[in-house]
């Protein structure tokens, strides 16, 4: 890279002598020269060549001398450094200049070499300055681009939030308008909360952050905060605790930021938690405050748990998803974090191990007692708007079903569109409802479902309803699905064939909707007398039926996998669904489907079960905690006292 240089001297024959000292260098390119006799004419130069990467400069000229053209260089805020040459030996000079922003001095007579080693060392901080430069001007331009980005989203958005919460307030709405409106609500909000997020981000990215300390009583704030998010816990059915061992008083912390942190650990630990609770811990320490943040979720496998405060990173869908699909929370809880001096940890089981599932979240913050009296603005109550779950006992999270209390789900496939809106609005009074045009819809949505009942058409594009029985009774994912199969032809042979490849039940349109009911309802009580038998077989200590004889082909598999794992503590619901092929909803849908089980309960049952016939066979219960995969014999006797209302020891003597 050729570096140019503007040398400044009122010496004649100095542009020759450098000419000939830098010909090689000049014709090789590695140099270019530019001359002015004063410092008035290379300011001009100056103007009108901005490429100009080095100044070497006398400092004793006529007209405009080389101090005055330091201080110009300063107030023209230029980046070109500057190297002074001086024949004087005038340290004073020299200390003026330096001052005034000289990057080096030479003086004269010029060594040549010496000159030669400055300018290599110029250039290689020209460079180093014109990086510096360019980055600090691609985040300025970052910066105004999510500036005006923002403030173009954040105005739509208002119209969107504004009207529908006067709707809502308004309290007279039709019901069916309400959860349409709250939904459009919670994501608007959603969007807004993702857009200040990012922003936040960038700003912290380009540190343009401040802290902005306030005074305040930090464990009732924090206490404010966890109350905010206790319907959500409620409607969960989620316990939301908070302890905290730091004294009541002023306290100078920057609450927005504290805010911001415990209102994304809080929102994912919900977000990913369907049974148990969180716990919000506040306590002192030598050095400021620890806060923690426990759940007991789903957890992060070990190999995630380096990335999850990695911007953008989603982990396969996993925990480490904010909340968001975007990877944002939890890489701006870090960076709080850290802008407030602090560090931050985690740590984390995975459900269907030994050990209880969760994740912890712990930091440590630095916090300051005040008299309240240094005149910093006190703390304002949080103010940030929680937002329910979509539905009571579902959460909105992907990895995280809770469809244990929702009403079974129907998949409507049917070609004809009035029909299938009929048939859709007519069961939604008591089941949940999907549709689908065709088969290959209905195929693709029963993966993605897992529905309790098919009710199919037989004649339909794409696939029809029998092909799509095979697809589905060939799947083990989905061979459980209870299907009715509706036709308008009579004809017995379509019946026979349809019956033969799996279907449960046949209807010849027209149909009687009375009669359509009393089906499903047939077909939902034997599943529910089947997942009881499985459940109890399961269940029983003395139950006659080994567990590998089970009748149901997919159980059998799993129990397989779970029996020639049994004495292994890390065993997961992840490691098993890959396993078994299948994705963690579809294992977790199945299983629930199957037997009125979570794979977590499933896998933990099994494990009892066979410390029942351990126990008997004359083990101890710490022998007997290991071989069945728990880490540890208390862990072991807990849950064995809680399935089964005694300890293992007084089984074993009993």
């Amino acid at each position: 890279m050729k570096t140019k240089i503007l040398l400044v001297d009122d010496e004649a024959d100095l542009e020759t002598l450098f000419r000939q000292r830098f010909r090689q260098a000049i014709q090789k390119e590695t140099y270019e020269f530019v001359f002015a006799r004063d410092g008035r004419q290379a300011l001009l130069i100056l103007e009108q060549q901005p490429d100009i990467d080095l100044i070497l400069t006398d400092l004793n000229m006529p007209g405009m001398d080389g101090l005055t053209l330091l201080t110009r260089l300063q107030e023209i805020n230029s980046l070109v450094p500057a190297v002074i040459l001086t024949a004087y030996g005038d340290m004073t000079k020299i200390r003026t200049a330096m001052n005034r922003g000289a990057f080096d001095f030479l003086t004269k007579p010029i060594d040549f070499e010496d000159l030669t080693t400055t300018i290599e060392k110029s250039s290689r901080y020209i460079h180093q300055l014109h990086e510096t430069h360019e980055s600090k001007a691609v985040d300025a331009m970052k910066t105004r681009f999510f500036t005006n980005i923002t403030h173009e989203l954040r105005t739509p958005l208002s119209l969107i939030i504004s009207p529908v919460d006067k709707l809502l307030e308004t309290g007279d709405l039709p019901e069916h308008l309400h959860p349409p409106l709250v939904t459009v609500r919670r994501n608007a909000r959603q969007i807004l909360r993702l857009i200040n997020q990012l922003m936040t981000l960038n700003q912290l990215e380009a540190r343009q952050m401040e802290l902005v300390e306030q005074v305040g009583d930090l464990p009732g704030f924090v206490s404010q905060l966890v109350d905010l998010f206790r319907p959500s816990a409620d409607v969960k059915n989620l316990t939301l605790a908070y302890e905290t061992d730091l004294p009541a008083g002023n306290y100078r912390f920057d609450a927005g930021k504290w805010e911001t942190i415990l209102f994304n650990l809080l929102t994912n630990a919900i977000r990913f938690t369907s049974v148990g609770g969180i716990t919000v811990s506040l306590h002192q320490t030598s050095s400021g405050a620890s806060l923690a943040v426990r759940d007991t979720g789903i957890g992060i496998t070990a190999h995630k748990l380096p990335h999850v405060f990695d911007r953008y990173y989603q982990g396969d869908n996993q925990r480490i998803r904010a909340n968001d699909t975007t990877g944002v929370s939890l890489a701006l809880v870090r960076e709080l974090t850290l802008r407030l001096g602090g560090t931050i940890q985690v740590e984390s089981q995975i459900e269907g191990s030994a050990e209880p599932s969760g994740t912890v979240f712990r930091l440590e913050l630095p916090i300051h007692r005040t008299s309240g009296d240094e005149g910093i603005p006190p703390v304002k109550a949080p103010s940030v708007a929680i937002d329910l779950p979509a539905r009571a006992g579902e959460s909105p999270g992907k990895n995280s079903t809770g469809i244990a209390d929702l009403p079974p789900l129907v998949l409507v496939v049917e070609d004809n569109a009035e029909l299938r809106e009929f048939m859709v609005a007519e069961l939604a009074t008591t089941y949940r409802v999907r549709s689908a045009a065709n088969g290959y819809e209905g195929w693709i949505l029963a993966k993605e479902e897992l529905p309790a009942i098919i009710i199919t058409d037989l004649m339909m594009p794409r696939l029809d309803g029998h092909g799509l029985i095979e697809k589905l009774k060939a799947d083990p994912a989905t061979d459980h699905i209870a299907i009715v199969l509706l036709s308008s032809s009579a004809d017995e042979t379509h019946r026979l064939r349809g019956l033969t490849l799996g279907a449960n039940d046949y209807l010849t349109k027209p149909f009687h909707l009375g009669e359509l009911r009393l089906r499903l309802r047939n077909l939902l009580s034997h599943q529910q007398r089947l997942q009881e038998y499985y459940r109890q077989q399961l269940a029983q200590p003395d139950s006659a039926t080994p567990l590998l004889s089970v009748g149901d082909e997919f159980l059998r598999r799993l129990y397989t996998l779970i029996e020639q794992h049994l004495d292994d503590s890390t065993l997961s619901v992840e490691w098993l669904a890959d396993e078994l092929a299948m994705s963690r909803k579809a294992l977790y849908l199945k299983v629930h489907n199957l037997t009125h089980l979570s794979p977590v309960e499933l896998i933990r049952q099994y494990r009892l079960r066979k410390a029942i016939d351990l126990l008997r066979m004359g083990h101890s219960a710490a022998e007997t905690a290991y071989l069945v995969g728990f880490e540890t014999p208390s862990y072991f006797t807990k849950v064995f006292r809680e399935f089964y209302h005694q300890t293992p020891t007084s089984y074993r003597k009993g």
